[in-house]
């Protein structure tokens, strides 16, 4: 069990490198003190990582712990909490960038920046939240200091900023931190809705990924100091034009995703600012968790504001994967697919095997047969069509898989659902046509669902009887008023499978265990083999907006002669108590017996969580039953 590649989530909103043994502190990345745990040092940790993995600067011309004074005259104004020099030369008049960090929801600093850069020969400036940004250059004469788009990388100018070939493009460190910042510039410039400011960045973020892709090596999608001046001055260039004829071509590349009667909807300083942002990085050579972590708390975070979705956390992504086990030759759907994380985790899963298990391919025919699988193997549907076009982006930011992704009433008539998936090139989605489920469906909280159209296709749609005699439930004539959604998820996710198909689903821990349910218990072990039920802890869902105590469920189809063949049959049965984080989403790492962190073969703390024990415990006890 690879505990090392399987065990680091991110501590609240920022990672750092690395965890020292001693509670409430960390690493500074910079000079390797020891400092306070605190959110404004994550905040300065971020930015230190960027000077030096992407802004190229070297740890030994840049000062953090402890930190430079900055002198007016005489007088000590105030320590900085980030100093680059010209040279590893650390003194006051080779001070080349300023840097001033706060946590994040503080505001102010931006003053005390400029009151470090007056008296100094720093040529800029940078005041950074972890959710706001501003660049400055310092100027010998009024107004002192303008807006700038970015600080120059080591061994460039300001006029370079902008002027960039493909090939001077880096992958990010981090871009949860970016999405972030430009949906909040959108969000305080523009006057606009959330959901629109959402779709605003998601628009730029797929520009940007079209220019990327393109042939030639200039990129369009940048932003230059000169440009942005004309901008600030209502002076016309062909930063404009350049964002339009990108959009065009974005909408003929991803017409599955955007309208062909979509535009950009902002204003070109804030475009500007946003293409600031994005265009020294690389988004296809970032790696794809880094992309991904990244989008799907941009889209969680926006999700939960708007209309309290939540989402599959991780270790239940990678529990139902792992212990599902899919191959390469096996369709999987997620009827209620969300931003797609069963998808992308199984998608994921799958093409390590393929690595892995084709090491006679070259690495061209490799990369074809992991992009064949996502594209005819994947497969998802949600109701809410906003929801649907986020997990096709997010399935593109992995690379690809987004075809087989439309939005739907999985509980509609198949006929219906199989129209909507042929119209939208999806692919057809018929009963009995799928290997694998996985999903997270609706919980009834919100209501039930009354539509007689619907109803009508379940057997758990009708009214149930218990016989008296037997102490059997059956079905009777009787149509219900209403059925929670996840019930009938049970039911449509078995339809979907074909013979011996097997299936993952989160459902709430009533549906198994009361009296009131009695009846969907003798309905699912009536249609299905029961191969594993896996209680969550009580705070799984909690961080990401619901309160309902869960259990993973799997299930195998088959039929019911042969399910009665089986007899009094085994199944794996087990409560997780450890799933990584506490009630806030913050990751919780192992501790021994003197408190100390448990450190893994890096030097990384060990995540305390028991998931990946359920997963080895399962498949030993399938291998055994």
């Amino acid at each position: 069990m690879e505990r090392s590649k399987q065990t680091r989530f991110a501590e609240d909103d920022f990672s750092v490198e690395t965890m020292p043994p001693e509670k409430g502190k960390i690493i500074d990345y910079v000079s390797g003190n020891l400092v306070e745990d605190k959110p404004e040092e994550r905040v300065r940790q971020v930015f230190e990582r960027k000077l030096v993995e992407e802004y190229k600067y070297s740890k030994e011309q840049i000062q953090t712990v402890p930190e430079f004074g900055i002198q007016k005259g005489s007088k000590k104004i105030g320590p900085a909490d980030i100093v680059v020099f010209r040279t590893p030369q650390k003194t006051f008049d080779n001070i080349y960038i300023i840097i001033e960090t706060k946590r994040k929801e503080r505001k102010d600093g931006l003053d005390q920046l400029k009151s470090y850069l007056s008296p100094s020969p720093a040529e800029f400036g940078v005041w950074f939240n972890g959710k706001e940004i501003v660049y400055l250059q310092c100027l010998k004469k009024q107004p002192y200091f303008r807006d700038i788009p970015d600080i120059p990388k080591k061994g460039e100018t300001l006029e370079d900023v902008g002027l960039y070939q493909k090939k001077d493009l880096l992958p990010a460190t981090e871009l949860k931190t970016v999405f972030e910042t430009c949906h909040n510039y959108i969000y305080a410039n523009e006057g606009l809705l959330k959901e629109r400011v959402f779709n605003e960045v998601l628009r730029l973020i797929f520009i940007k990924m079209v220019d990327e892709k393109d042939s030639s090596q200039k990129c369009e999608f940048r932003i230059t100091d000169k440009e942005l001046d004309e901008i600030e001055t209502g002076k016309q260039n062909a930063f404009m034009d350049r964002i339009k004829n990108l959009f065009a071509r974005v909408k003929i590349e991803y017409g599955d995703v955007f309208d062909k009667g979509e535009t950009i909807n902002l204003k070109p300083l804030t475009i500007a600012f946003v293409v600031s942002q994005l265009q020294k990085y690389s988004l296809i050579q970032t790696p794809a968790d880094v992309k991904g972590t990244a989008f799907q708390t941009f889209v969680y975070a926006h999700e939960r504001g708007e209309r309290g979705e939540f989402f599959t956390p991780y270790p239940i992504l990678e529990l139902a994967v792992r212990m599902l086990d899919p191959n390469d030759h096996e369709t999987i759907l997620d009827p209620a697919c969300g931003s797609g994380g069963f998808l992308i985790q199984s998608m994921k899963y799958v093409w390590e095997k393929i690595e892995e298990g084709r090491p006679d391919l070259r690495d061209a025919d490799r990369k074809d047969l992991k992009i064949k699988y996502a594209r005819i193997y994947l497969k998802g549907i949600d109701i809410n069509p906003d929801l649907a076009r986020v997990a096709k982006m997010h399935m593109i930011l992995y690379d690809d898989g987004h075809t087989g992704l439309f939005s739907a009433n999985s509980l509609e008539p198949f006929d219906k659902i199989n129209s909507i998936a042929l119209q939208t090139g999806a692919g057809s989605v018929n009963p009995e046509s799928t290997k694998k489920v996985m999903t997270n469906p609706p919980f009834g909280e919100r209501g039930e669902v009354t539509d007689k159209t619907v109803l009508i296709q379940f057997n758990l749609g009708y009214k149930w009887k218990k016989d008296r005699q037997t102490g059997k439930w059956f079905k009777s004539n009787d149509l219900r008023d209403g059925q929670t959604p996840e019930i009938l998820f049970i039911e449509r996710c078995l339809q979907f499978l074909e013979d011996k198909g097997k299936m993952a689903i989160v459902l709430p821990d009533t549906i198994l265990t009361s009296s009131t349910h009695e009846y969907v218990q003798e309905f699912i072990k009536s249609n299905a083999r029961v191969l594993a039920i896996v209680s969550l802890p009580p705070v799984t869902f909690v961080p990401h907006g619901a309160g309902s105590k869960a259990s993973l469920l799997f299930l195998q189809k088959m039929a019911k002669d042969e399910i009665q063949s089986l007899g009094d049959y085994r199944l794996f049965r087990v409560v997780c108590e450890k799933i990584g984080y506490d009630k806030r989403g913050r990751t919780v790492f192992e501790r021994d017996d003197l408190g100390n962190l448990v450190l893994d073969q890096e030097g990384r703390p060990v995540v305390n969580t028991d998931i990946h024990e359920i997963i080895e415990a399962y498949h030993k006890f399938r291998v055994r039953s």
